[in-house]
C-alpha cells in the first residue's frame, strides 16, 4: 500500500480503485510494481475487472478456519465490524450495511477490543499500512465503496476535510462526520446564556 497514487487519482472513488489495485498487486506477487497498479487500476475504473465478490471473501474466511483475522489467535473468538458501527449515522441504508456479514471479520478479544471504535486504518496507523491483514483490507475497501455510494461522496476529493485525500477519506461516513464537527465546534464554547425570567 506504498505507492504513491498518480494526480488523477483524485476522488474517493479512485482512491478505492487505487487501494484496491495494489491490494490485487500484492495478491499476485507484483507488490509496489508500479505498472502492473496502474493496469490493474485503469480495468477496476473502467469496469473492465471488478473487485472480487462477498462470496469469495466468505470463501477466504472459511479456509483460513476461526482464526483472528488480525493476529492468527484461535482462541477468545469474537466478531469484529470492520467499519465500526458507531459510525453509522442515521441513514438506515448504512446502519444495514455495517451490521451485515460484510462488514463483519473474525477477530480475538484482545485486537477487537484495542481496535475499538476506530477502522482498520485508524488502528493500524500510517507507518503499519502494510500489516493490514488482505481479507480486512479487501473487505474495508468495498464496503467504504458502498457507503460512499449511499451517501453520493464518491467522487468528493477530500470528504473528512483535512487537506488530502488519503486513507483516512475512506471510512468516513458524513453522518458521522457532521456529528464529530459538531461536537468539536461545541467544545470550547460558553452555552448560550440563560434567559432571565419576565418581570
Amino acid at each position: 500500500m506504498s505507492l504513491k497514487p498518480p494526480k488523477y487519482v483524485d476522488t474517493v472513488r479512485r482512491f478505492i480503485y487505487w487501494q484496491y489495485a495494489q491490494l490485487i498487486a500484492k495478491a499476485a506477487g507484483f507488490e509496489n510494481n508500479w505498472g502492473f497498479v496502474v493496469s490493474r487500476y485503469k480495468k477496476l475504473e473502467s469496469g473492465e475487472m471488478n473487485w472480487s465478490s462477498s462470496i469469495r471473501d466468505y470463501e477466504k474466511e472459511l479456509e483460513k478456519g476461526r482464526v483472528c483475522v488480525y493476529c492468527g489467535a484461535t482462541s477468545g473468538l469474537s466478531t469484529d465490524h470492520i467499519i465500526p458501527i458507531s459510525r453509522a449515522g442515521v441513514d438506515p441504508r448504512i446502519v444495514a450495511l455495517l451490521n451485515s456479514a460484510d462488514n463483519c471479520v473474525c477477530a480475538c478479544k484482545r485486537c477487537n477490543s484495542s481496535k475499538g471504535d476506530r477502522d482498520i486504518f485508524e488502528w493500524y496507523g500510517t507507518e503499519r499500512l502494510d500489516d493490514i491483514p488482505q481479507l480486512a483490507l479487501s473487505k474495508f475497501l468495498k464496503l467504504s465503496y458502498r457507503v460512499h455510494e449511499m451517501q453520493g461522496t464518491l467522487d468528493l476529493r477530500d470528504p473528512n476535510m483535512d487537506g488530502a485525500l488519503d486513507i483516512y477519506d475512506l471510512g468516513v461516513v458524513i453522518t458521522h462526520l457532521i456529528s464529530k464537527m459538531s461536537d468539536k465546534a461545541q467544545k470550547g464554547k460558553e452555552p448560550p446564556p440563560t434567559p432571565k425570567p419576565k418581570e
